[in-house]
């Protein structure tokens, strides 16, 4: 991981007696120069035990996801999956019935999560493609592998900022994405695992670190290394590739003639589809949602807002969110939201709105399903730490929202029976002390807040 930039996480945060003064909510250094925002409201009252600067527009970091979620299951429902088909294009040679005279067609369908190693149970999509293939009696394709894809504002956000860009984190969505867009780099022999057109050169490091940087849609990548990594050929690095189409068709041509199935590699003038060779279901959207949630990660995001309204452009997808909770009363007028998983510093999400979001969701018929998305503290996910040896683990649900000098939390405090109470939101931006004291502030306003 980029030592100057940590991944985007979230999570929720609670206020109810006064804190040290009015300009420095939290009591921490450099408090008067750091703008927070806090919202805490007790659901069954109704009544808001917190609001401090609630309306202020913020950055969100992560906490974006469970805007992004919520959206997701309201309009697609919980057993929603993307689904990828595999056709062949052409016809059977009338002369030999074992070889097909045509394209092997991939129909992409912007599924983040494609051979992801978060859902074992759902590998085997280049081996389903091959056995399905010899199931049809097919040992040769005059043809070659071609990926169908529809997503024109595909790759990384355009907001997002290039040194995230190459760490896995970064990776952007595509309407094809295999295993996560991410390859294994040996930055000293120049190879990928899987191949890849990735141009590698090393430098060395001045404070004996390692850093990736590539540019959007660049197959450049610079590798910074310490003296020891730069003299061992195996040393390896995971880092996102700007073409995951390009290298999934290099590697399904050689799986295919490992397999004894003979491909030309030369495209055959008929694309049209005739023949259905496999169809791929992803995990269920509550499964990738729960994932996502819990590990904060940033391509499923995207993939979850991308799927709002399939095939249009991410601006449409975020028009359609925004739209949804506007129409169901929650007001996103004073919101700017540029992605899905909150890796551009630019968003701006207030504790109110977020506030309102979360107790509208908690009233919904999705409230269980949606609430199971969120880490909990000191169990699990990005909040496995928070709280983890106080009275309230196990009482908080809350997503958390982390880039540099960010720190936020949004979810729900939770009754025993694992229920929730009360919509907690805390946005802190601009910090100046570290991180682990605003941390240990903010579990302390959580277990005054809630003393019972």
């Amino acid at each position: 991981m980029n030592p100057r930039f940590i991944p985007v996480a979230a999570a929720a945060i609670i206020m109810a007696a006064p804190m040290a003064e009015a300009d420095n909510f939290f009591d921490i250094e450099g408090g008067d120069a750091t703008s927070v925002g806090v919202y805490v409201k007790e659901l069954a009252s109704g009544k808001v035990l917190v609001d401090h600067n609630s309306a202020l527009a913020l950055t969100p970091a992560s906490v974006t996801k469970a805007v992004t979620t919520a959206t997701a299951l309201q309009k697609l429902g919980a057993d929603w999956r993307f689904t990828t088909t595999v056709d062949l294009s052409g016809s059977r040679s009338t002369a030999t019935r074992s070889c097909w005279n045509g394209n092997l067609v991939i129909n992409a369908s912007g599924d983040p999560t494609l051979e992801s190693k978060e859902f074992k149970s759902n590998l085997g999509f280049t081996d389903s493609i091959i056995a399905s293939l010899k199931r049809l009696g097919i040992s040769e394709i005059q043809g070659t592998v071609i990926i169908k894809e529809h997503m024109d504002d595909a790759g990384p956000v355009p907001q997002w900022e290039v040194e995230d860009l190459a760490w896995e984190y970064g990776a952007g969505l595509y309407d094809f994405n295999y295993a996560g867009n991410v390859v294994r780099a040996y930055p000293n022999t120049g190879k990928t695992v899987p191949a890849s057109d990735l141009k590698i050169t090393v430098k060395p490091s001045e404070d004996g670190g390692t850093d990736l940087i590539r540019g959007i849609n660049s197959e450049n990548l610079t590798v910074w290394a310490s003296a020891k990594n730069r003299q061992n050929q195996k040393w390896n690095v995971g880092t996102t590739i700007p073409n995951p189409a390009g290298v999934y068709v290099k590697l399904l041509t050689s799986k295919l003639k490992a397999a004894g199935i003979k491909i030309s590699a030369k495209r055959a003038n008929s694309d049209e589809a005739s023949t259905r060779v496999y169809t791929h279901k992803s995990p269920k959207l509550q499964s990738i949602c729960q994932n996502l949630m819990k590990r904060s990660d940033n391509l499923f995001a995207e993939g979850m807002l991308r799927a709002i309204k399939r095939g249009d452009s991410r601006s449409d997808c975020i028009k359609a969110e925004k739209a949804y909770w506007t129409d169901n009363g929650v007001s996103a007028s004073r919101t700017i939201i540029n992605d899905g998983s909150g890796l551009t510093r630019a968003n701006r999400l207030s504790p109110r709105f977020l506030g309102d979001m979360l107790e509208w969701m908690a009233k919904s018929p999705n409230a269980a399903t949606y609430i199971d998305f969120f880490p909990v503290s000191g169990i699990d996910g990005t909040l496995k730490s928070l709280l983890a040896k106080t009275r309230l683990k196990g009482r908080l649900a809350m997503k958390t929202g982390s880039v540099s000098s960010v720190q936020c939390y949004a979810g729900y405090k939770l009754d025993q029976a694992g229920k929730p109470t009360h919509v907690v939101v805390i946005m802190v931006n601009g910090f100046f002390c570290s991180r682990a004291a605003l941390r240990k502030q903010i579990e302390n306003f959580l277990l005054k807040t809630f003393e019972d």
